[in-house]
């Protein structure tokens, strides 16, 4: 359903609901990247995973830092969840401001702000959310193949014992670095160079 097909006085509730599930969908990936960390004996103080997602943030952080995790593994994992991190901000920011729906005039605005709204920046917000979805997921894919110990998630169409192929790797890369087309309800790579573990190289 797109925003336009939400009728007017519905469309504020259906955007905040949409950048709060999608910020917890975001929230569900990280937990999954930072169980696998753990899974892969990455020294990250990694238990479990925290409840809270800023503490969540900050745990698999560690364990990305962390110098037996490979460069190029840390840089695009690393951006994802900075970029996460600072999404969930925005996030609470739009969902704990009050915004009211003035009916008269058809505006939303925020009782922070003198400035009426077009939901633009509620969109964006949800839109960038959904973006980092599909990064982590694919950072705790590779993840894998790069720090060792087998795939326990996705299984590889060529071999299952031996994990994700270089094609499957580059694939979910692509996706993790952010070159993403989710044109036509669908989630693909768009094409470009991606670096691979020397295993696959």
């Amino acid at each position: 359903m797109s925003d336009a097909e939400v009728p007017e006085h519905l469309r504020l509730s259906f955007l905040i609901g949409e950048v709060v599930r999608n910020d917890v969908a975001v929230e569900s990936e990280t937990r999954i990247l930072a169980w696998e960390l753990a899974r892969l004996h990455v020294d990250s103080g990694i238990e479990e995973p925290e409840r809270d997602f800023g503490r969540l943030i900050k745990q698999v952080r560690r364990g990305l830092n962390n110098p037996g995790v490979p460069a190029p593994f840390r840089e695009i994992a690393l951006r994802t969840i900075e970029a996460s991190a600072r999404a969930h901000r925005r996030r609470n920011l739009l969902v704990h401001d009050q915004w009211v729906y003035v009916e008269w005039n058809r505006e939303v605005r925020s009782q922070r702000s003198a400035e009426s709204s077009d939901f633009s920046e509620m969109r964006e917000s949800a839109d960038e959310l959904i973006q980092l979805i599909w990064r982590t997921r694919a950072a705790w894919v590779i993840a894998p193949a790069w720090l060792g110990g087998g795939n326990s998630h996705e299984p590889s169409y060529e071999d299952p014992e031996d994990g994700l192929s270089a094609g499957e790797v580059r694939y979910w890369t692509r996706i993790a670095m952010g070159h993403i087309d989710l044109s036509g309800n669908q989630v693909a790579p768009i094409d470009g160079p991606a670096p691979l573990p020397p295993h696959l190289a």
